[in-house]
């Protein structure tokens, strides 16, 4: 038996001019004065401060062994390329993000990058903090576009906003035209791309007056306007409520981790690598100490890692499952209606494929 490697990230605080300073709540080491947007905590580029490949990035190990550090299911998940196959970030909007749309793998594969299918967990929000996503089933794309090359935040209008209610999932798939509302922090899992086509910056311009770059007719074509997510109901996996799965499509699922203290659970698997991050508490991980806003990476393997809570613990993980053996037998297990497992896919309609 081969036990799962295991390696703690660091992640890469990027500023964004949307950001703000609430991510220094996970103990982060923000940059002073500077409006951090996003933490990476697990893009290519992400360093390994401890466990296996210590000092390398993320990338460095994948690159080295694809087979071996991503799995069946992950390199079906990255098309083959030899990419980290999980990008997960914290989020903070202290304003809108732009409003945006991502392409789906056919139209990113021209670009040679991979499509972007998403999913937020809403982390918490101030006051009437929403989230954008997809049209209002009154407004058509013409309709949108045109509002959209204003430039002056009136596309905004068209969209439909819901409320950001702390705890619940929304599941992105490519081509929903979306924002995340001001005053609202995420935890994101999506596919490792950077590929994004802003519409709209609410007319917002940097110290020169010049306002960011725009993707129009890029966005254009990769937008699905019959694309129009609501929020997931999770399917509870075990009676106390310990184990919650979120949401699950092809390439990625999540999972909520609500331990006591001293409880334990095993991780990891041979197909994927796993991502475990800590929001609250403290979690040992095959003898490494996660504390907020810290996470692992647990490689593929034959042998799961011990994930033991030293004292009551909150954490997300996140994977690249396999659809039937990860999620719909554990579910159905623990009594949930195919209709609720199918819900979990979203729109993307992954599970209900399978369930129909």
């Amino acid at each position: 038996m081969t036990v799962c490697d295991v390696s703690v990230v660091a992640p890469r605080l990027d500023a964004k001019p949307w950001g703000g300073r609430k991510l220094a709540q996970f103990d982060l080491p923000l940059p002073e004065g500077e409006k951090i947007g996003e933490a990476l905590v697990t893009a290519d580029g992400a360093v390994i401060t401890a466990g296996v490949g210590a000092g390398s990035t993320l990338g460095d190990l994948v690159t080295e062994n694809p087979d071996q550090r991503l799995g069946r299911h992950a390199i079906a998940a990255v098309s083959g390329k030899a990419i980290f196959p999980l990008l997960v970030k914290l989020i903070d909007a202290a304003e809108n993000l732009s409003i945006q749309v991502h392409p789906d793998d056919v139209l990113a594969a021209p670009l040679d990058k991979l499509g972007k299918t998403e999913a937020w967990h809403i982390l918490a929000r101030e006051d009437d903090g929403g989230i954008y996503v997809g049209l209002k089933p009154d407004v058509d794309a013409e309709t949108f576009m045109a509002h959209a090359h204003l430039l002056d935040g009136t596309s905004a209008t068209d969209l439909r906003k819901l409320d950001a209610i702390p705890g619940e999932t929304i599941m992105i798939p490519a081509g929903t035209v979306h924002a995340l509302g001001a005053g609202v922090m995420v935890y994101e899992i999506q596919q490792p791309s950077d590929v994004t086509f802003r519409l709209d910056d609410w007319g917002r311009v940097d110290a020169e007056g010049n306002p960011r770059e725009m993707h129009l007719e890029q966005g254009e074509i990769a937008t699905r306007p019959e694309l129009r997510p609501n929020e997931i109901p999770s399917i509870r996996l075990d009676v106390a409520g310990q184990r919650m799965l979120l949401t699950a499509c092809r390439y990625f699922a999540l999972e909520r981790l609500a331990l006591p203290a001293g409880t334990t659970v095993r991780i990891g698997q041979e197909s994927t690598p796993n991502v475990v991050t800590v929001l609250s508490g403290q979690l040992e991980v095959h003898g490494h100490q996660l504390k907020p806003g810290e996470s692992a990476v647990i490689w593929p393997g034959t042998e799961p890692v011990a994930c033991r809570a030293a004292t009551e613990t909150i954490a997300l993980r996140s994977w690249v499952p396999d659809l039937v053996a990860d999620i719909i037998e554990p579910a159905r297990t623990a009594g949930a209606l195919d209709s609720d497992i199918a819900a979990l896919g979203g729109m993307t309609g992954d599970l209900a494929a399978l369930l129909a």
